[in-house]
This record gives C-alpha cells, sequence and structure tokens, in this order.
C-alpha cells in the first residue's frame, strides 16, 4: 500500500527526474532563489554529488563525503508549500525511522532547537540517533531550518563521532553556508494534538460536492497561515496529519519530508460552503474534487489513489505577495 501511495503521489506531481545540478568543481554555489550559498566543501568534506529533483532549484541536494566514506552529509534545500519547521522536521526524523537500513535507531539526542547563522531566533531543530548494530554508522543526525520561503535539511553520518559529538558538528557545518540576514520563529518540536479528531465513518457516495461547484473551482486554496501545527497521527509511512493551532476544520496531511502534501480546508459559505482539497508540490498544486465536508485523510489518499483530479495550477513562478506577504 505504500508502494501503491508512493507511486500516485509521483504520478500526481509534475513529471520530474534526478537530473544533474549543474556546479562548478570547486567552487561554491549560490541559490538562485533565496541567496543561499554553499561552498565546495563542508568541514574538509568534498562535495561528491549535486542533483536537481525540481527545476528550476525548487529542490536540490548535494552530497559530500571523506574518500573513506566513514563520513557524509547531505545538504537540501526545498519550497516552503506550507507547514512550518516543526512539521517538515518531524517528517525528516520520521524517514529516518523508516530507513530499514538503520535498522531503528535509537534516539540519541532528542530534538533540541539552535540558531542558524544570521538569524536571530532559536528557529531550527537538530536530533541525532544511534544505529546499532550497522557497520560504518556510529551517529546519523538531521537539522532543519528556514531562510525566507525555503527549509535548508542537513543529514549526517558518522562512523567516528558520538552523537553529542555529532550534534556539534551539524552546527559547525550549517555555519559553512553563506546565509542572508533574516528572522524566523522560534522552533519547538511538534507535540500531538489533544484531543484527537473524532473517526467519523464516511460513505463514499455522500462525500462528494455538488459536481457543478467541483466544476467551478478554478483555482488552489491560499496557504495555512499558523504559529503552531500539531501531529494527529501517523496514517501509515511517512503519511502523517498534523492540524494548525489546534483547528478542528482543517489539516495538512504531509507525504514524506520535502514539502509534498495534500492540504484541506474549509472554503465559501453558506450552501456554497465545501472542504478543498489540494495537493502541493514545489512547482504547483492539484485541485482535487470539492467534499461536502472534513473529508477523513484516508478519504483524500482513496482519492488520490483513483486520481480523481479536477485541474492543476502551476504555482511556480509565485503569484505577487498578498497582504500576508506570502502568495
Amino acid at each position: 500500500m505504500i508502494f501503491l501511495l508512493a507511486s500516485v503521489v509521483a504520478a500526481m506531481s509534475p513529471a520530474a527526474a534526478q537530473d544533474k545540478l549543474p556546479v562548478k568543481p570547486g567552487k561554491p554555489w549560490t541559490h538562485t532563489h533565496s541567496g543561499i550559498v554553499v561552498p565546495s566543501t563542508l568541514d574538509e568534506l568534498p562535495r561528491v554529488r549535486a542533483t536537481s529533483f525540481a527545476a528550476p532549484e525548487l529542490e536540490i541536494s548535494q552530497n559530500f563525503a571523506s574518500e573513506d566514506g566513514r563520513q557524509s552529509l547531505t545538504l537540501s534545500i526545498f519550497r516552503d508549500t506550507n507547514g512550518a519547521v516543526p512539521l517538515w522536521f518531524a517528517q525528516a526524523q520520521r524517514a529516518i525511522l523508516l530507513r530499514a537500513d538503520l535498522k531503528n535507531p535509537m534516539l540519541a539526542v532528542p530534538p533540541r532547537a539552535f540558531t542558524p547563522p544570521g538569524q536571530s531566533a532559536a528557529s531550527g531543530l537538530k536530533a541525532v540517533y544511534a544505529p546499532t548494530e550497522v557497520e560504518g554508522i556510529k551517529s546519523t543526525g538531521v537539522a532543519l531550518f528556514e531562510v525566507g520561503d525555503w527549509y535548508v535539511k542537513l543529514r549526517a553520518n558518522s562512523a567516528t563521532l558520538t552523537p553529542p559529538d555529532m550534534a556539534d558538528w551539524m552546527e559547525g557545518v550549517i555555519a559553512e553556508l553563506t546565509l542572508p540576514q533574516g528572522s524566523a520563529a522560534a522552533a519547538v518540536p511538534v507535540a500531538d494534538c489533544k484531543p484527537k479528531l473524532a473517526k467519523a465513518p464516511e460513505a463514499a457516495g455522500s462525500m462528494l460536492a455538488d459536481a457543478a461547484l467541483t466544476a467551478g473551482v478554478k483555482s488552489p486554496a491560499a496557504r495555512i497561515e499558523a504559529k503552531l501545527w500539531c501531529l494527529e497521527r501517523v496514517v501509515r509511512g511517512n503519511f502523517a496529519v498534523y492540524r494548525p493551532d489546534g483547528a478542528r476544520d482543517r489539516y495538512l496531511l504531509a507525504s514524506g519530508d520535502n514539502g509534498k502534501a495534500f492540504l484541506v480546508q474549509p472554503q465559501g459559505s453558506g450552501r456554497m460552503r465545501y472542504h478543498s482539497v489540494n495537493f502541493l508540490t514545489a512547482h504547483q498544486a492539484t485541485i482535487m474534487p470539492a467534499q461536502n465536508r472534513l473529508p477523513s485523510p484516508q478519504r483524500v489518499l482513496d482519492m488520490a489513489e483513483a486520481k480523481r483530479m479536477v485541474t492543476a495550477v502551476a504555482t511556480w513562478p509565485p503569484r505577487p505577495a498578498t497582504a500576508s506577504g506570502r502568495p
């Protein structure tokens, strides 16, 4: 089932291959949209690979490694489609736990906040795991923070560093990046939602909103702005539901740890009120059939499996900023 859903998510995304990201050997690379400068080496580890997952530079990664492979780093930059640092950090943590080769690693350094260079608040989060009986990996860590409309994620592996040393190493590596000055909210690890949403039974035929209304939905809903997100539940694998500011009528269903998500929220009013379902990627928002009440996450995934799509709207280049300052 997880493989099937992953295939559906890929099918709903714009066609994209893993292409080489143009970088000059021995030279720093600048992310066009954010101004982040990545040197050609990080803590003396040379860049060994640079990959573009969504052009133009909407999702990229760069890999750095020692010659013997005992120390390695992966730096990723991806677009802020919605959500917040704690949400995507939780997704990144779960991605580590789901890796079969790490054999369910023990959390050795629990999530803690740190202050990225150029920022005044502890707006980033980091955590370190200690795999057991995994050859060549003594500690593995993740750190994530935001720069404007972009998330920066660092994954690190070491055959020699203890977990506390790994936590310090990641911050030292991040300090080697050149980051634009900016501000971001202090980050707090995501907590479980309390109380949980009731799981109401759904009759498939009763959930679809009026066909005329669905046909009239031509543009994606606005992003959800929230100070806090809580974890409602993990559906399966790395599909997890988060609610903004304790709201009970909307949620984000994250798919993986790189910004892809289903955004579900109410729209309209009176007889024209409905719940929109948008699938967000770096390039576009895929609009799914309108629902006449809050659909369960399983309902959303069922629609995705059935490829129930109304239209897809490009979100890059972004539209002019609204009063909230976001496109």
